[in-house]
């Protein structure tokens, strides 16, 4: 009787105890986003959930806008953000678990009715305007090229507002994945054949997509969940 009155307060114990983990994100397809019934899906997702599943943690997963998902994983205990690019501007605010995904290929697209654009760098896109989501690593990475906000940087806290902005001719360039492109056409009703796409922004492409936890969370737990994913990663490889 004393004994199993003694595994049932330290079972008590445990649960009380028991870290729960809050998981914030953005919507990137195919990585992740919420599907037609309201849950968040993508591969990278997946591979978050396979990960803290392995661990026997707690956990919700919650989409906000890009900017909010930063400042909760930024201010909050026992948060984690992904996909979120390790950057030098970003170091300092997070623990990193990396690399969540290989690297990912991002290009400047434009209306393939602009045939009076023509870039052959990324210096000749200063020419025109480029519509970024606020603090998204292309925004900080085009600061760092000497892009300028209200010159040729448009700057927006809304993704779709993005999409409307070019595809309205409103801005001159977007900056996309092949596969965000893609999916944002069809869910404008339009064919790929709408938009070109002009060069890859190759320095942008180098940075690595990462889980990453507020800087209040307890080390441990960072240390099992990086443990967790570089055994994920050289059993099924990184992609």
């Amino acid at each position: 009787m004393v004994f199993t009155t003694a595994i049932g307060f330290f079972t008590s114990l445990y649960a009380s105890e028991k870290v729960v983990i809050s998981v914030v994100t953005e919507e990137w397809r195919p990585f992740n986003y919420t599907n037609e019934k309201g849950d968040i899906v993508g591969r990278s997702t997946a591979k978050v959930k396979a990960i803290l599943d392995s661990l026997n943690y707690d956990y919700h997963i919650r989409s906000y806008p890009w900017t909010r998902a930063m400042d909760k994983a930024k201010r909050n205990e026992n948060t984690l953000i992904y996909s979120i690019f390790r950057t030098p501007e970003r170091e300092a605010s997070y623990q990193w678990v990396c690399p969540l995904i290989a690297p990912v290929k991002v290009y400047l697209f434009h209306l393939s009715k602009r045939t009076d654009i023509n870039l052959a760098s990324l210096e000749d896109a200063k020419q025109y305007t480029t519509s970024v989501g606020r603090q998204a690593r292309s925004h900080e990475f085009l600061l760092n090229q000497g892009f300028k906000e209200g010159v040729n940087l448009d700057v927006t806290a809304d993704p779709d507002a993005e999409m409307r902005t070019f595809l309205a001719g409103r801005v001159d360039f977007l900056v996309q994945t092949e596969w965000e492109m893609s999916e944002s056409l069809k869910a404008s009703k339009l064919n790929y054949e709408a938009v070109t796409r002009s060069i890859e922004v190759t320095s942008l492409n180098e940075r690595q997509a990462c889980m990453a936890f507020s800087r209040n969370t307890d080390k441990r737990i960072v240390a099992e969940v990086q443990q967790a994913l570089e055994e994920y990663n050289a059993k099924y490889g990184l992609q």
